[in-house]
């Protein structure tokens, strides 16, 4: 969070906010997106200095190559802004919204709190990480560490805890940016089946990654996180509010439901809770937290920009992929094909919005694709050295972000079989 915001910085986070209401507007059918997509941009080019280190240089090489997409692909042709502008709207307002969770999503413990130890102190925080970062996200990783490094530094066993269990919550959570992402490039995909589908393998997944960690030898001495599961209230009420909303006005896109219901239950609990002085801290997250989201902005601002390129491309080229089906198999050597990249320090999205853009007109069973996006933003987030969460455990709290791939190494290649089982069970029940 910015201490002290600058002019600047204020305004730049009312205009994310409503960035987020212009997309709304737009989900419900009221206003184009490219109004909600062109503040975006503008909000992005504001805070693009503010980016830097290895984020910086993909998303100018990203940008680079769209633009080249879109020149070649156009063939002199007339720029389709709107589109542009429109692409990755809805997600981007999306990721503010759902920022605004953290405001009242009792996750902090009592700092007086003494922490659990042993494995059932182990497994209550791989769970608890796991669940609080399906709802609030990034900032799980921040709150958990903290407390767990006041004493003394974080380990890398409990940074390899805390990658872990957040990563996995993108396997089913309709909070994550991932669920958004594959709705997005997975044209079809139902947001029912994809979490439905999910969960199993993120339950497995969680049950390997936590075995594996409670066989370490120092684990009786580890310390854990006091998280009280009571406070998941909240996050299931918004689940349910999503889920209902969803079967009443189906023809509204589900990502503009979690921004709309994020920001109302957020605003909702802060007066309730004790009345309207408690909203000078929603002003304070506008203010101070939403500007620190440039590098974030700038990756989806320049993924839509190449998946617009590569759609113009495949047009002027009349490419057709040699795909004669896309069942599990080939499903899963997409996953490799994600993987392999992330390893490489390609981010997922760049990955899914490429892959998507080819595959997605002829795959004839969308949710198998979507699941397959859900599993290589997992598979990618706990592979890759410069994944926002290892980049995060790095700044914040010293544990080298190259030394993940090589500590996550064996559960990468058992949740790459989880996954092929997932997609198996997936195709059967699917085909029954």
């Amino acid at each position: 969070m910015i201490e002290n915001p600058t002019g600047l910085q204020r305004l730049i986070g009312w205009m994310m906010l409503s960035a987020v209401l212009l997309s709304v507007a737009a989900g419900l059918g009221w206003l184009p997106g490219f109004y909600s997509g062109g503040l975006a941009w503008c909000c992005g080019l504001l805070l693009f200095g503010r980016v830097g280190g290895f984020l910086r240089l993909q998303v100018l090489c990203i940008f680079s190559i769209g633009c080249a997409a879109l020149w070649w692909g156009l063939d002199g042709r007339e720029l389709p802004w709107a589109k542009l502008l429109a692409t990755n709207q809805i997600l981007i307002a999306m990721l503010i919204a759902v920022s605004f969770l953290r405001l009242v999503t009792a996750l902090r413990a009592d700092p007086q709190e003494q922490l659990p130890m042993g494995r059932g102190a182990l497994w209550r925080t791989l769970l608890g990480v796991h669940l609080f970062g399906a709802v609030i996200n990034m900032s799980t990783l921040q709150i958990v560490g903290e407390r767990l490094s006041r004493r003394q530094p974080l380990t890398p066993q409990q940074g390899v805890l805390l990658s872990r269990g957040f990563a996995l919550a993108s396997l089913w959570s309709p909070f994550f940016v991932a669920m958004g992402v594959a709705l997005t490039h997975a044209d079809g995909a139902q947001l029912e089946t994809l979490s439905l589908a999910g969960l199993p393998a993120a339950a497995v997944a969680l049950l390997v990654a936590g075995i594996g960690l409670s066989r370490h030898p120092g684990v009786t001495s580890q310390a854990g996180y006091p998280i009280h599961f009571e406070a998941l209230w909240l996050p299931l009420l918004l689940a349910v509010l999503v889920f209902g909303a969803r079967g009443l006005w189906p023809e509204v896109p589900v990502l503009s439901w979690v921004s709309l219901l994020s920001l109302l239950l957020c605003l909702l609990v802060l007066v309730l809770r004790s009345g309207t002085q408690r909203l000078a801290s929603m002003r304070r997250h506008v203010e101070a937290q939403l500007p620190t989201m440039g590098g974030e902005l700038a990756l989806f601002l320049a993924a839509g920009v190449l998946t617009v390129g590569l759609a113009q491309v495949v047009e002027r080229s009349g490419f057709d992929w040699p795909l004669q089906q896309f069942g599990p198999w080939q499903a899963w050597g997409l996953l490799w094909m994600i993987l392999v990249a992330a390893v490489m320090g390609i981010h997922p999205l760049i990955s899914i919005a490429t892959s998507g853009g080819i595959l997605a007109p002829q795959v004839q069973d969308p949710n198998l694709l979507g699941m397959t996006f859900l599993m290589g933003w997992a598979v990618g987030i706990i592979a890759s050295p410069v994944s926002g969460t290892h980049l995060t455990l790095q700044a914040r709290f010293g544990l080298s972000a190259f030394g993940f791939p090589r500590w996550n190494f064996g559960f990468v290649l058992q949740l790459m079989l989880i996954c092929l089982l997932a997609l198996h069970g997936y195709d059967w029940f699917s085909a029954g």
